[in-house]
């Protein structure tokens, strides 16, 4: 997942909130401690060999996994081997289980469960997630543990526990050049993907629905421990409800809650604009019908800190449980998806993100870093909340909403100039 908060934020931008008064100099609040995920026990074995996984993509030796490089070679070596593991197939239009992006950068990793029916075995679902990441930057490994060793660990444990379904053929994809300078590029794995399907799939029509994944590990803020999002979803109504509302999955002394969001609360930055953050844009700009998981960034995004000891592993393999789940709920609907682009469920919005707002204002459980002015905004957005009738949003509610995702975002990552969301 590519950085785009911090980017885009000019002069004039900056001189515009002297005028502003959320963003005028205060005595700051003294921090809090954020969570320290090494002290988080990996207990079951599902979740060890989640680690497993993450510790040798994100090891030292593969240098970051950058494309073109041998440690992404080797990356996608691993991811190789465990889809043979798991005994998926390669496609016969490609000889392997490689998909070749250019001699310059690498491959996509692509493997198939086949449907047990002869009418599912040529309609897809594709589960999807990067595996590459910054690489080598002035003699300093970006590791890329939660970016996006994680969700790559996640591919291949789903891969490995999930059955044939009967109506749908499950596409599992590791997709290479994510990172900048490719991200909404030709270049760009998944974009290659969806711009030179195998014809084994044929057309586009052909693929239900593609999920994918993104920063699956990480974790920062107390409030956020046990929290995965889901956006995206909402724009096929028939889609929703497999993601609908609050979910929760317990295991092994662990949960796991579900909360779905707009793409809109992700991609609408105020002063830059929308911003596409992950490979599910190559899909939903192809008018494939999308869920995009997300724990959200942490401070340790794009940084050398991004380590396999920051993460959350037995919230990740809860994560899988219910990614099984999902994939059994999708095949029982043999029906194409409806796409409405610009549907939105803003009431589910707001309970998504009321409790998240109202500990955020407060000092006592703000996130670790928030400034006193971040403090006031995050407390006028509370009262706006308090009196908000969902039902009958109107437009400067859902941008409202939307500046108070983006500012989250922005404190959650300790980017600079959140004041100015």
């Amino acid at each position: 997942m590519p950085l785009n908060l911090g980017q885009g934020l000019t002069l004039s931008a900056v001189v515009l909130c002297l005028g502003v008064s959320s963003c005028t100099m205060k005595e700051p609040i003294p921090p809090i401690p954020p969570i320290d995920p090494t002290l988080l026990p990996v207990v079951s074995s599902y979740s060890q060999r989640l680690r497993t996984h993450v510790e040798f993509l994100a090891s030292p030796e593969l240098k970051g996994r950058k494309p073109g490089t041998i440690g992404n070679q080797r990356a996608a070596d691993y991811i190789t081997q465990n889809f043979i593991l798991a005994g998926l197939k390669p496609l016969p239009s490609l000889g392997s289980f490689r998909q070749s992006i250019g001699h310059l950068l690498g491959d996509n990793v692509l493997g198939v469960r086949f449907a047990d029916t002869e009418k599912g075995r040529n309609r897809f679902i594709v589960v999807g997630a990067h595996f590459d990441h910054l690489g080598e930057i002035d003699g300093e490994i970006y590791p890329g543990a939660d970016d996006n060793a994680a969700a790559v660990a996640l591919l291949m444990e789903l891969a490995l526990a999930t059955p044939s379904l009967k109506n749908y053929s499950v596409m599992f994809a590791a997709f290479n050049a994510e990172e900048p300078p490719y991200l909404g590029t030709s270049q760009m794995g998944s974009q290659y993907f969806v711009s030179y399907l195998p014809v084994e799939i044929g057309k586009l029509q052909n693929i239900q629905a593609a999920i994918i994944m993104d920063l699956m590990g990480g974790v920062h803020w107390e409030p956020l421990r046990n929290i995965v999002f889901t956006a995206g979803a909402e724009a096929s109504q028939e889609l929703y409800q497999h993601v609908k509302g609050e979910l929760e999955i317990e295991g092994n002394g662990h949960h796991l809650v579900i909360k779905p969001i707009g793409l809109h609360l992700v991609e609408e930055i105020p002063v830059i604009g929308r911003k596409a953050f992950s490979d599910y844009d190559a899909f939903r700009n192809a008018s494939v019908p999308i869920v995009f998981l997300s724990a959200g960034r942490t401070p340790r995004y794009h940084q050398p800190s991004d380590q396999p000891s920051t993460l959350y592993y037995e919230r990740m393999a809860l994560t899988t449980d219910w990614l099984q789940a999902l994939l059994h709920r999708m095949d029982e609907q043999s029906k194409p998806y409806q796409l409405q682009p610009n549907r939105k469920e803003f009431a589910d919005e707001v309970a998504s993100f009321r409790p998240l707002i109202t500990q955020a204002a407060n000092w006592k459980t703000r996130i670790p870093g928030t400034s006193a002015s971040s403090i006031e905004e995050f407390q006028s957005d509370v009262e706006w909340l308090n009196r908000l009738n969902p039902s009958q949003a109107g437009e400067e509610d859902i941008k409202r909403l939307e500046r108070a995702s983006i500012r989250l975002q922005c404190l959650l990552a300790d980017f600079p100039l959140c004041g100015l969301f």
